[in-house]
């Protein structure tokens, strides 16, 4: 492919777009940047195979609608999910408008790429475990330290719908088990702080675990010890042993979801709550929810709800009245032109 077009050399500002702007400019993670670097990457293999261009050949001006909606056919072809071609798409315009920040000249071609709409994504709906599923994730841990220790931790990430950084973080010192009220006390995001209450059979069985433990009250609750150092657990950790016990469990229950991670135990218990009768105002006390939208997209009604929010609003008078047409069959078909 012959190249006629003049103009900077597209990759010419990717050094300083990935070393400068991202983290330090903006102040971006370092697995963002890395994330930007990747998406350039698969961009520039793209171009080199599938437009025959070098690196020091592809120009801005070549960076057409039509060389990107190329682009997103190509990671179609290798597999790629509508979401990570969204997110391909995305870094994309993200680079061209630092780009035509730099260079004016440049505006024209970050307008014409950012009016690429994404993929649409299919909305999957979000799996949740009941009580009985839970139950059983929870028996297959085993009776050593180890396994009290993480069912401990599942059944109160269940019972609380605590975050798993919450769980993590927590110390001797946040447990209030004793006397008819037991609760923890939790630190949520921006540093608020709410006390979740809990079962006397939750303390109970927290109270086993804590009987294992260091008594230092300052102590992390739930830590792990590498190379000889206590500190805190990955939640990396804890997704690992509860999809192992997941596994285990659905040999039992094969309904269980596949796929099961620390956050799908919150989302199940603040379900099972709202569809037994909480308010939802209450479960998004409970979840330390600031806004009662987010508690919205956590707590799902259940279908036996809906038919009785349908049933609610039908008048009572106009339950069981009749069709007009009942009973009139010949009349009806007169009506569609039939003999």
């Amino acid at each position: 492919m012959d190249n006629k077009h003049v103009g900077p050399l597209f990759f010419s500002l990717t050094f300083p777009f990935l070393e400068e702007y991202l983290p330090i400019h903006i102040g971006r993670s370092p697995n963002t940047v890395e994330s930007y670097r990747d998406t350039l990457t698969v961009f520039r293999r793209f171009v080199l195979e599938e437009k025959g261009i070098s690196v020091g050949k592809f120009l801005f001006s070549d960076c057409t609608r039509g060389c990107i909606q190329d682009f997103l056919g190509y990671l179609k072809e290798l597999g790629n999910t509508e979401s990570t071609r969204n997110h391909r798409l995305e870094g994309l315009k993200a680079y061209l408008a630092y780009a035509a920040s730099v260079d004016v000249t440049l505006q024209s071609v970050w307008i014409g790429v950012s009016s690429i709409k994404p993929v649409r994504v299919a909305t999957l709906e979000k799996k949740i475990l009941s009580e009985s599923q839970m139950t059983l994730i929870l028996k297959q841990a085993p009776n050593t330290f180890k396994g009290v220790r993480n069912r401990t931790m599942l059944l109160l990430l269940y019972e609380t719908a605590e975050r798993i950084s919450e769980l993590l973080a927590l110390k001797l010192d946040n447990l209030h088990l004793e006397g008819d009220r037991p609760y923890i006390k939790v630190e949520g995001k921006g540093r608020k702080e709410r006390c979740i209450a809990i079962t006397k059979e939750t303390a109970q069985h927290v109270m086993q675990y804590v009987a294992l433990c260091d008594k230092d009250s300052s102590a992390l609750l739930f830590p792990t010890t590498i190379h000889g150092v206590k500190g805190q657990m990955s939640a990396r950790n804890v997704q690992d042993f509860l999809r192992a016990y997941a596994n285990s469990a659905r040999v039992i229950d094969p309904s269980i979801p596949l796929g099961a991670h620390p956050h799908m135990l919150r989302r199940s218990k603040s379900t099972t709550l709202y569809q037994s009768g909480m308010p939802l105002a209450l479960v998004s006390s409970f979840l330390g929810h600031a806004q009662l939208e987010t508690t919205r997209i956590y707590a799902k009604p259940s279908m036996e709800m809906l038919r009785e929010a349908l049933k609610a609003a039908t008048p009572e008078q106009d339950r069981d009245v009749k069709p007009l047409w009942e009973g009139k069959e010949d009349l009806m078909a007169r009506k569609c032109g039939l003999r």
